[in-house]
This record gives C-alpha cells, sequence and structure tokens, in this order.
C-alpha cells in the first residue's frame, strides 16, 4: 500500500511539471507566432493555447490517470468559465443596483459616481487582461476584462442616458458618444492583438448599442456612419482574424440600427438607398473576406452561408420599401428584389473566377429573389407563367456554364411555385367558362396546364440525373419529384374543373395514361403514380359515389372506373411478358 501510495504519488507530480511545460511551450509559440493555423483555429473557437485541453491522439495510449483527468474537466469548466460569467452578471447588476441605490440616498455625487464606476471597470479591464497575459489565467482574465468593459461603459453612460445625472453633470450628447467610442475602439484594437474574440465581439456589441444612443443627435449622418464603420471594423478583423461568427451575427444589428434610424428621423429616400447599398456592399466584400479563408469546418461554413442570406434578403426589403417611397408615382415593384438578386448573380460568377470557394449561397439566393420579384410585380396569372420561366431559365443555365447554384434555386423556386399554384391560383384566378375565352387562356385551368407541363417536361429532362446525397451513398431522383408535382397538380385541377361522377371518370383515365405510358417508355415511377390514381379513384368510388351520387351518375362511375381498371391489369399482364419479376424491377 505505501509503495502504491509512493508511486502515485509521483505520477501526479510528473503530470504536473508536463502540464506546466506544456502551458509554457503553447505559449512562447503563441508570443512568437509560431504555427498561425493552430493559432487561428483556437481563436476562431474562442480560446488560446494556454486554456485548451491537450488532447491524446487516437493513436496514443491513454492511462487511467488521463481518463480521470478528462472526466473531471466539467469542473474545471465550470470552476474557471461559469462561476466567472454568473459572477461577472452579477456583479455588473449590482453596479447597477449601486448607482439606484446611490441617487435614492444621495450618495457622492453624479460625477463622483461616473467616475468610480469608470475607473473600477477600466481597473478590472487592466486586471483581466494582465492575468491572461501574464498570468497564463486566459479565461478568468476574459471574462473579467469582459466584465470591467460592461461597467464602464455603463458608467460613461449613465452620465448622459440617466436624466438626474444629465441634469447634475451637464454633460453633452457628444462628449459621452465621443468617449464610448473611444472605449469600444481601443478594447476591439486590444481584443484583436490578445486573440480574443468574444472580448470584440462585446465590444462590438456595446458599439451598435452606441450607434443607437446616436439616434439622440438627430442628424441624417451620425447613426449610418456609426453603423456602416462598425460593419467595415468587422469586415478588417475578418481580414485577420478568423472570426466569422463576428461579422454573420453583425449583419442584423447594422440593418436594425439603420432601420431605427429611417423609423425615428425619416430620412429622403435616396440617402436611405445609398445607406443600404453600402451595408450591402460592405458585407459582400466580408462574406469574400470569409471565403477565402483557408478554415473550414461546419459551424464556420453555416455561418458564411447565413451572411449573404441575411444580407440580400435584409437589404432587398428594406431597398424595395425605399424604391416605392422614392418613385411613389411610378409602378417600380419589385425592381429592387430583383436588382439585388442580379448583383448576386455577378456576386456568384466573380468568386467562380478567383482563388477562393465559389459562392454557392449568392448563386442560389439569387435566382430565389428574382422569382420573388417576378411574384411582387407581376398579376397572378403572369407571376406564375415568369416563376415556370425561371425555373426553366435556371436549369437551362446550370447546364451551359456548370453552376450548380443555380439549379439548387430552380428547385426551391419549383416548390413554391407548387405551393402558390395549390394556395393562390386555385382561389383567385376563374375556372373556365365557355362564353368566356379570356378564362381559357388566362384562368385557373391555364395556370395549372403550365405547371403541369413544365414539371412533366423537366422530369423529363432529369430522368438520367441523380445526385448523391450528402454523407451518405444513396442517391437522389430528381425526375420523381418533378413528375409527382405534375401529376398533383393533374389530381386537384380536375377535382376543381369537374364534379360528382365527372371527376371519377377523369382521374380513372388519367390513371390509365400514366399507367399506359409508363409501359411503354418502362418508367417504374410514372407505373406507380397511376396506380397511387387508381386507388385514390377507387376510394372516391367507393366512399362517396355510393352514397352522394344518384343511382344513374353511380352506375355509370362503377362501370368505367372497373373497364378501366381491367384494362391497366390487361396492359399490365401483356407488358411483363414470361418473366414478370425481371421485367417489373428491370428499371
Amino acid at each position: 500500500m505505501s509503495d502504491d501510495g509512493d508511486l502515485t504519488a509521483e505520477v501526479r507530480r510528473l503530470r504536473s511539471e508536463v502540464e506546466a511545460l506544456q502551458q509554457r511551450v503553447a505559449t512562447l509559440e503563441e508570443a512568437t507566432e509560431i504555427g498561425p493555423a493552430a493559432d487561428a483555429s483556437r481563436s476562431e473557437a474562442g480560446e488560446s493555447p494556454v486554456e485548451s485541453d491537450i488532447a491524446p491522439s487516437s493513436d496514443e495510449a491513454t492511462t487511467p490517470g488521463e481518463n480521470r483527468d478528462r472526466t473531471r474537466n466539467w469542473e474545471r469548466d465550470f470552476g474557471m468559465k461559469w462561476l466567472g460569467l454568473i459572477g461577472g452578471v452579477a456583479l455588473v447588476v449590482g453596479i447597477v443596483f449601486f448607482v439606484r441605490l446611490a441617487i435614492e440616498a444621495g450618495v457622492l455625487g453624479p460625477h463622483g459616481r461616473v467616475m468610480i464606476g469608470t475607473i473600477g471597470g477600466l481597473a478590472l479591464v487592466g486586471g483581466g487582461r494582465f492575468a491572461a497575459e501574464r498570468q497564463g489565467y486566459v479565461r478568468w482574465g476574459r471574462i473579467t476584462a469582459g466584465v470591467g468593459l460592461a461597467i464602464t461603459y455603463f458608467s460613461l453612460y449613465a452620465a448622459y442616458g440617466f436624466e438626474e445625472y444629465r441634469t447634475a453633470i451637464g454633460t453633452p450628447l457628444w462628449i459621452v458618444l465621443l468617449a464610448l467610442t473611444v472605449l469600444v475602439a481601443g478594447t476591439v484594437v486590444m481584443s484583436v492583438r490578445d486573440r480574443a474574440p468574444v472580448v470584440a465581439g462585446e465590444a462590438f456589441l456595446l458599439g451598435y448599442v452606441t450607434a443607437y444612443l446616436s439616434l439622440d443627435v438627430e442628424t441624417f449622418v451620425v447613426t449610418p456612419a456609426y453603423a456602416l464603420l462598425l460593419a467595415v471594423g468587422l469586415v478588417a478583423i475578418a481580414w485577420v482574424r478568423p472570426w466569422s461568427r463576428l461579422v454573420a451575427a453583425s449583419v442584423l444589428p447594422t440593418y436594425g440600427v439603420i432601420w431605427a434610424w429611417i423609423v425615428d428621423l425619416d430620412p429622403i429616400a435616396p440617402l436611405v438607398a445609398g445607406v443600404v447599398v453600402a451595408a450591402f456592399g460592405i458585407y459582400l466584400v466580408g462574406g469574400y473576406v470569409l471565403r477565402a479563408s483557408e478554415l473550414d469546418d461546419r459551424w464556420r461554413r453555416l455561418q458564411i452561408r447565413s451572411c449573404p442570406v441575411l444580407n440580400a434578403g435584409t437589404a432587398a426589403l428594406v431597398l424595395e420599401l425605399t424604391a416605392r417611397e422614392w418613385f411613389p408615382d411610378v409602378s417600380i415593384e419589385g425592381v429592387a428584389v430583383g436588382a439585388v438578386g442580379f448583383t448576386l448573380v455577378g456576386v456568384y460568377a466573380f468568386t467562380a473566377r478567383r482563388p477562393v470557394r465559389r459562392n454557392e449561397t449568392a448563386g442560389t439566393l439569387a435566382v430565389v429573389l428574382v422569382a420573388s420579384s417576378v411574384v411582387i410585380a407581376a398579376e397572378t396569372f403572369t407571376a406564375t407563367v415568369g416563376l415556370l420561366a425561371v425555373v426553366c431559365s435556371a436549369v437551362a443555365i446550370a447546364s451551359l456554364v456548370d453552376a450548380e447554384a443555380f439549379r439548387t434555386g430552380a428547385h426551391i423556386v419549383a416548390i413554391g411555385t407548387v405551393i402558390k399554384i395549390l394556395i393562390v391560383d386555385s382561389r383567385a384566378l376563374p375556372a373556365v367558362d365557355p362564353a368566356d375565352p379570356l378564362t381559357v387562356a388566362t384562368g385557373r385551368a391555364a395556370t395549372f396546364a403550365l405547371g403541369i407541363g413544365v414539371f412533366y417536361g423537366l422530369a423529363r429532362r432529369f430522368r438520367k440525373e441523380s445526385p448523391p446525397l450528402s454523407n451518405t451513398d444513396r442517391k437522389l431522383t430528381l425526375a420523381a419529384p418533378y413528375a409527382w408535382a405534375g401529376t398533383g397538380l393533374t389530381i386537384v385541377i380536375l377535382g376543381l374543373e369537374l364534379s360528382d361522377v365527372g371527376v371519377s371518370i377523369a382521374w380513372a383515365v388519367f390513371g390509365l395514361v400514366l399507367v399506359g405510358v409508363g409501359l411503354i417508355t418502362a418508367v417504374r415511377g410514372l407505373r406507380l403514380q397511376g396506380v397511387t390514381v387508381f386507388g385514390l379513384v377507387t376510394t372516391k368510388v367507393f366512399l362517396y359515389d355510393t352514397q352522394d351520387l344518384d343511382m344513374f351518375a353511380r352506375t355509370l362511375s362503377f362501370l368505367v372506373l372497373g373497364g378501366i381498371l381491367l384494362a391497366a391489369s390487361y396492359a399490365y399482364a401483356r407488358w411483363q411478358g414470361e418473366d414478370p419479376l425481371h421485367r417489373l424491377t428491370e428499371d
């Protein structure tokens, strides 16, 4: 027992020495910027080499003691991270209550309270940096610095934000904004130097709060300029640090501040358009910068994809509203959305010819925005025709120039088109009326007929294409969804335009056509669709027609259904030949 105890103690001592050496080596590597790729990945994760766990590779031996250390990591994380975070929040809330208590009790004066809060917050920032940089307590130091930043910011804000302070001190708003800006800028520079993305994110968040406070200046320049400078700063930082989440997370705050500026000050439409276009361009550059990085993981890809979606979607919405206000007497609906979409087409083409990853999200979103502009600008029937034209054009262009993103966008627009036809066109457009030729050319039946023709045509176009599903060995047959869409639209329009026994007869004939074409062309999918239609019409005839139709219609319904089913069965019997199992499964 004594020998075992001595051996255990010796192992623990050696392990502590090895960990100390590892921490020193990691600190030296960070100071001399050795291993930039590793440093970049750690910076993106918000960690430093000092605080990272040194995990053995899969081919290294793992001792029982190391396993016990790994199971105790939760205790270290809770002790170093969560206790610090909770304590920091509690401290900030305590400072807020202290200010309120000081106001009520008359302790010190407003100058003293602001001074104490500012000095105390800056002391925490300095102490946190010292602990992180000099003593190696990186996580604790950054949490402390973040708490100090919040306290300093709140103290400076109180000089103007609280009416009692504003009256007593008489601080002009521009001085408070300048002080907050200097605080935010200094913290950003410090966090970039220290590779602390969490502190940088907090600083930029407070920067957006400052931009919102600048609305009280009541000028048309300060607030949008502040928001755009913050966006430019984030993009510039992304060029030297792989902090993609800061860029992606800042899109909505930037446009949110711009929108608050629009609502609060009601600037002229040309100025609004200029500001939004500038923000849109800044984040296009930001997306390019993010794609130029060599880092690639699942979360980073998600952030890179979300950036153009948030940017283009928000810009298109604000520009569309601004254009209508700018030209109230001109029918300009959909132009702004279409312009953003065609801009994304240029972005997609640009990245395809540069040494960065192609912006597939921009290509897909471009097709969706162009289709949306058609819906906004056109009437119901014309909009559907335009959507179908966009789908066909995107598929054609994708085949000619190898632009898979356009094809993906076409699939998304096709889904939206089916939904529009079923929900909007089926109600808004008139049914066929022989006395009114216009209903035949531009009515509900015409819309469904166009959709059916396009979707069956695309099903034929994609019949030999089966792209693999991501992370699996399975393949997706593109023809099947389009064929089923055409079949579903046909069933719906027959049910809408006909009634009672007419629906049963039309569905049965349609099922026979599908089965017949499937047998002739040896396409199993069409045969299955025909069988599905037979099942639908059989259910209708037996459950609905037997109760709600008169005797003649009921008789006709059963006779037609029975004859067509027998004909389909005979066609199957002739088609399968002498080897039915092989014939039914060969395609």
